[in-house]
């Protein structure tokens, strides 16, 4: 009898290991199925009006209506593609940046505009440019009350003109940690862990899942060594 519920057991183990890990491959992928769609569907619904006139203009006719459809789109993509490297690569040169910046003086002028402007640019620096490092460490705070803990990483930090030092420290929320909640704390008050930055994004984007089997959590040594002197 025993046997039996222990199979029974080890059985229904399996099946939800082996379905979480189907879920942690497809999901991703249909992530991705569903963003390309997105994007060729954005893409497809704005310039497929002028490729469709430039075939006409080729004397080229696509005269099946999906056919004429994947193929104005995947050349609307190519385009897209190839238009955003040309501005990338005038872009990094040196009038290349003189216009850039000119453009921006302009935009960040602007009312509305500049908020909206500006907060797009870090975002996509934040998430594209990991050399400059906008996370620093992984870090364990109490939020949103006392008692309850969350994961978070540290951004930076700031000193008010008392002299009291605070680290300013971003909640990202699951599974998107490109949006979340900026907070600043006093270093007593941060748990420090043995997460790299990498560990700890993809504890957030899967929900927790994806953990370390183990952690080791501190206080700040540099913190606790100030307070005895």
């Amino acid at each position: 009898m025993k046997s039996g519920r222990l199979y029974t057991g080890n059985l229904k183990k399996n099946t939800k290991r082996k379905i979480i890990a189907g879920l942690l491959v497809v999901f991703p992928i249909f992530i991705t199925y569903i963003v390309i769609k997105f994007l060729f569907g954005l893409i497809g619904g704005l310039l497929s009006p002028v490729v469709k006139e430039s075939f006409i203009l080729l004397g080229v006719s696509l005269r099946n209506s999906k056919v004429d459809e994947f193929v104005t789109t995947s050349v609307a993509f190519v385009i897209t593609f190839a238009a955003l490297y040309f501005i990338g690569a005038v872009a990094t040169n040196f009038f290349g940046k003189l216009i850039i910046g000119f453009f921006e003086a302009i935009l960040n002028k602007t009312p509305i505009i500049k908020n909206i402007y500006t907060s797009s640019k870090k975002l996509i620096e934040i998430i594209s440019i990991p050399g400059r490092k906008a996370f620093k460490r992984v870090v364990i705070v109490e939020y949103p009350r006392v008692g309850m803990k969350v994961f978070a990483f540290v951004t930076g930090n700031v000193k008010i003109k008392d002299g009291t030092e605070l680290t300013s420290v971003f909640i990202p929320t699951v599974p998107n940690p490109t949006s979340g909640f900026l907070i600043y704390l006093p270093d007593e008050d941060i748990v420090e862990t043995d997460l790299t930055i990498e560990e700890g994004m993809k504890l957030i984007v899967s929900g927790g899942i994806l953990v370390p089997a183990q952690l080791e959590f501190y206080k700040n040594t540099l913190t606790s060594e100030t307070q005895k002197e």
